[in-house]
């Protein structure tokens, strides 16, 4: 288990851009599994911002360590910023709460992460804190959804309603 307080940040940058590029095919494998418009329509958008997140990181990486590789690990440290882990089998339930977990600690990651470097350099790491925040909140909406209606990923939303 990685301490955050304690472990060198170019290896945390590394593990956060792993979460991002594990997140974006999370995101947008469901988005392209689901019938529901609107619903892909978000996973589609969080697939999008993931991305964004990691281009954020990796020229933020170069800021602090110009010339160096970045060294992304082939997972993510579970304890720090957990997975999605789903199977074709998986509800669409357990996965929102799994995505809104795993956004709930990259938020507390990037705050805790923030304080470890330099003004400048902090502030990126505070609005992806905030983003990741809004992501919590999008998907904690998803989450309502699909509990009160079964079939919410599988209709278009004038269908579940009727």
């Amino acid at each position: 288990m990685i301490n955050i307080s304690t472990a060198p940040v170019k290896k945390l940058l590394g593990l956060a851009i792993r979460s991002e590029i594990d997140s974006n095919k999370i995101y947008s494998d469901l988005a392209n599994r689901v019938t529901n418009p609107l619903l892909r329509e978000k996973l589609h958008l969080l697939a999008f911002e993931e991305n964004k997140h990691k281009i954020a990181l990796e020229t933020l990486h170069k800021s602090l360590f110009k010339e160096d590789e970045i060294s992304i690990p082939e997972k993510t440290d579970e304890s720090l910023l957990p997975s999605i882990h789903y199977t074709p089998s998986s509800s669409l339930v357990d996965f929102l709460y799994q995505a809104m977990e795993a956004e709930k600690s990259a938020e507390n990651f990037y705050l805790n992460l923030s304080r470890r470097v330099e003004k400048d350099q902090r502030k990126i790491l505070e609005y992806l804190s905030h983003v990741e925040h809004s992501h919590y909140m999008m998907l904690k909406s998803e989450y309502t959804l699909a509990q009160d209606f079964e079939d919410y990923a599988e209709k278009d939303i004038d269908k579940v309603i009727t």
